[in-house]
C-alpha cells in the first residue's frame, strides 16, 4: 500500500522525456545522478532542481553584488588619495614608505637596489663613506688607531653589498598610521608598455569621509623626504629617461653647499652678484615688478676663459639661498621647442637654471653679416689697395643660423622660453661661455642678460686666497676630540656606594679638563699653522705671474701636494716653466 503511494508521488514530481532530455543537454550526466539519488537515497531531485537553479544564479550574480556595494561604500564612505609617477608626491611617500617598520613584515614587496627617484644617486655611498671616516677619525690609544688599509678593506667590503631597498609591491597592502588603518593599493596603469618605468599610480586610502589622516601622511612624508638633504644643494637635470616620453627633470644628486669665500673672483663681483639675486628675490621686487607690468624675470651671463670659476659661482650662490639647481644642455639634438617650453614651465617658482657653455650650441651663435655687409667690406679692402678680390660669400651666409640643419630647438625658441609672453616667471637663468662675442645679440639683451659678470685670470690677492683656502687646517680636518667614558661601576649603585660615585665625579671633571686642555692646545696650534701658511702663501704669490693662469690650473698643482706646502713652493718655478711651455706649443698648434 505505501509502495502504491509513493510511486504516484515520484512520478507527479518527475520532468517529462523532453525536460529530462533538455536537463541532459545543459548538465551532463543528469540521469546517472537523478538515478543514483532515487533508487539508493529515495529521493527526488526534481523537487529541489528550481532551489539549486535559484542557488547557481545567486552564485553568479553574487561578484557583482560584491563589486557593487564596494564600489558604493568606497565612494561615500571612503576617501582616497591618487599619486601619479609623474609628480615629485610620489618620490615622497615611496622613500617614506621604504623607511616604516612594517615594511620589515610584509610579504609582497618590491626589492632592488637600483638607484631611482627616492634615493639620491650617491645616497647610500655617502651614508657608508662617512661611517667609514668616522671609524678612521676616531681617536685611538696610539697603536691601536686604524690605519688606511684597514679602512680602506673594510670601506671596499662594504661596498661589495649595495644596500637594498624595498617597496610595496603591486597590489593591495594595508598599515596603520596614526592608530588609523589605511590601504595602499599601487597598480600598473594597463596602456603602459614598460612595468613602474613609464604609468604607474598609487591609491592610498582610509575609512570615513574625512581626508585629513591621508594629508597628514603625506606632509610627514614630504618633509622626512626634504630634511634627509639638510643644507645640501639638490641637482636636476634634464633629460629624456627612455625613448617616446618627453623631457623632464630628474634629480642627478644633492651635493654639500660650496662656500662662496672659496670662489676666485673679486670680493665686489661676488657680493654684487648675491646682492642682486637677493634683492631679485625679496617680495617687495615681485610687487614692484607686477605693479609695472614688467615680467618678473632675471637673467645673467659668466663669462671668461675655462676653469675660471663660472660653474662654480653659480653652484656656491646657490648653496648661499637654499635654492635649487637645474641644468640643461642646449646642444641636445633630441631637444625640440615643446619639450623645451615643458621643461621651463615645470620649474619651480624660485631656482635657478644654469645653461652652461652656451656658445657651444649652434643655436645660439651670431647670425653672422648680411650679404650687403660682406660686399661693403670687399670695397673697403679694396680701396686699402687689395689686389685680390674677396670671393663671393658662400650660400650658407645666407641661411639663418638660429634654426640647426637637424633636429634641436632653435634660437627663435630659446627666446621665447626665455623672454616670451608664456615664458614662466620668478626664476633664476644663468649661463656661462667661454666665448661671449660668438653668441647672437638678440640673447644679450636687456631683460634676457641683465647682469654681465666677466672672469679673468688670477690676481696676486687671488692666488694668496687660494693657496690659503687649500692649506689652512679647517675644523673637520682635524681628528675630533675624544669623549668622556664612564665607567658603569659608579653607576650601578651610587646611593650605597658614595665613596665609588665620589671617584666617579672626580675622574669625569679630570676627563672633562683634559679634555677642554686638548681643545686649547689644538687652537694654538691651527693659529701658529694659519701664521705660517699666509707667510707661504705671498711667498706663493711672488712666484705665480699675476693674471696669467686661472684658478683651476693654480688649483690642480697645488692639489698635487695638498698636504706639503713647502714642496709646492720649491716646485713652482718649474711648474710655471712647464705651463708657460705648454700654452706657447698650444697656440703654435692652433695658428
Amino acid at each position: 500500500m505505501a509502495d502504491n503511494m509513493t510511486i504516484p508521488s515520484l512520478r507527479r514530481n518527475s520532468f517529462s522525456q523532453s525536460d529530462t532530455a533538455i536537463l541532459e543537454a545543459l548538465v551532463p550526466g543528469y540521469s546517472l545522478i537523478y538515478g543514483f539519488f532515487s533508487s539508493y537515497l529515495q529521493i527526488d531531485i526534481t523537487g529541489y532542481l528550481q532551489y539549486v537553479v535559484l542557488l547557481a544564479v545567486f552564485g553568479a550574480s553574487l561578484k557583482y553584488i560584491i563589486r557593487y556595494v564596494t564600489n558604493f561604500l568606497e565612494r561615500y564612505f571612503v576617501s582616497t588619495a591618487e599619486i601619479r609617477l609623474d609628480d615629485e608626491i610620489f618620490n615622497y611617500f615611496m622613500y617614506w614608505m621604504s623607511r616604516q617598520p612594517h615594511m620589515k613584515s610584509t610579504n609582497r614587496f618590491v626589492a632592488g637596489v637600483k638607484t631611482n627617484g627616492y634615493w639620491s644617486e650617491n645616497e647610500s655611498d655617502d651614508e657608508d663613506d662617512e661611517k667609514g671616516m668616522d671609524e678612521l677619525d676616531e681617536p685611538g690609544c696610539g697603536e691601536d688607531e686604524p690605519t688606511f688599509d684597514e679602512y680602506w678593506a673594510k670601506l671596499i667590503g662594504r661596498d661589495k653589498y649595495r644596500t637594498l631597498r624595498y617597496t610595496p609591491a603591486e597590489g593591495r597592502h594595508f598599515f596603520w598610521y596614526r592608530g588609523r588603518p589605511l590601504r595602499l593599493e599601487r597598480r600598473e596603469q594597463l596602456q603602459s608598455t614598460r612595468y613602474i618605468l613609464n604609468n604607474e599610480t598609487l591609491y592610498v586610502s582610509c575609512l570615513g569621509r574625512d581626508p585629513s589622516i591621508i594629508k597628514d601622511l603625506l606632509n610627514e612624508a614630504q618633509q622626512s623626504y626634504v630634511e634627509r638633504d639638510g643644507n645640501r644643494t639638490v641637482i636636476y637635470r634634464g633629460q629624456k629617461l627612455y625613448l617616446g616620453r618627453p623631457f623632464q627633470w630628474t634629480r642627478c644628486m644633492a651635493r654639500a653647499p660650496r662656500p662662496l669665500s672659496t670662489v676666485v673672483l673679486d670680493h665686489e663681483q661676488k657680493q654684487g652678484f648675491v646682492n642682486d639675486i637677493k634683492e631679485y628675490l625679496h617680495p617687495r621686487t615681485r610687487r614692484w615688478y607686477s605693479n609695472r607690468g614688467i615680467p618678473y624675470r632675471r637673467g645673467y651671463l659668466l663669462h671668461g676663459p675655462p676653469g675660471t670659476g663660472k660653474t662654480s659661482l653659480c653652484f656656491a650662490a646657490a648653496g648661499l639661498l637654499g635654492l635649487k639647481l637645474f641644468l640643461l644642455n642646449l646642444d641636445s639634438k633630441a631637444l625640440d621647442e615643446d619639450n623645451l617650453s615643458s621643461l621651463f614651465s615645470e620649474l619651480p617658482r624660485r631656482c635657478i637654471v644654469l645653461l652652461e657653455d652656451v656658445d657651444t650650441a649652434g643655436v645660439t651663435h651670431s647670425r653672422g653679416k648680411t650679404i650687403e655687409s660682406s660686399k661693403d667690406k670687399d670695397k673697403t679692402d679694396d680701396s686699402r689697395g687689395n689686389t685680390t678680390e674677396e670671393p663671393e660669400p658662400e650660400p650658407e651666409e645666407k641661411k639663418d643660423d638660429s634654426k640647426p640643419d637637424g633636429d634641436g630647438v632653435t634660437l627663435s625658441a630659446l627666446l621665447n622660453v626665455i623672454d616670451g609672453v608664456a615664458a614662466s616667471e620668478g626664476r633664476i637663468l644663468v649661463m656661462t661661455t667661454n666665448h661671449p662675442e660668438k653668441l647672437d645679440a638678440a640673447l644679450l639683451r636687456p631683460g634676457r642678460v641683465d647682469m654681465t659678470i666677466a672672469f679673468g685670470y688670477t690676481t696676486t690677492t687671488d692666488i694668496k686666497e687660494l693657496f690659503t683656502s687649500i692649506y689652512t687646517t679647517m675644523e673637520g680636518d682635524l681628528p675630533r676630540i675624544a669623549a668622556s667614558k664612564h665607567t658603569s661601576n659608579g653607576d650601578a649603585n651610587p646611593a650605597t656606594n658614595g665613596s665609588a660615585n665620589h671617584v666617579h665625579e672626580k675622574r669625569k671633571a679630570e676627563l672633562e679638563e683634559k679634555k677642554r686642555q686638548e681643545e686649547r692646545e689644538q687652537q694654538m696650534r691651527m693659529d701658529e699653522r694659519h701664521a705660517w701658511i699666509s707667510e707661504l702663501a705671498t711667498e706663493f704669490a711672488s712666484i705665480v705671474p699675476n693674471s696669467e693662469f686661472t684658478a683651476a690650473e693654480i688649483q690642480g698643482y697645488l692639489l698635487n701636494h695638498k698636504n706639503a706646502p713647502d714642496d709646492a713652493i720649491r716646485g713652482t718655478e718649474l711648474w710655471v716653466r712647464g705651463l708657460r711651455e705648454k700654452k706657447r706649443s698650444q697656440e703654435k698648434h692652433l695658428t
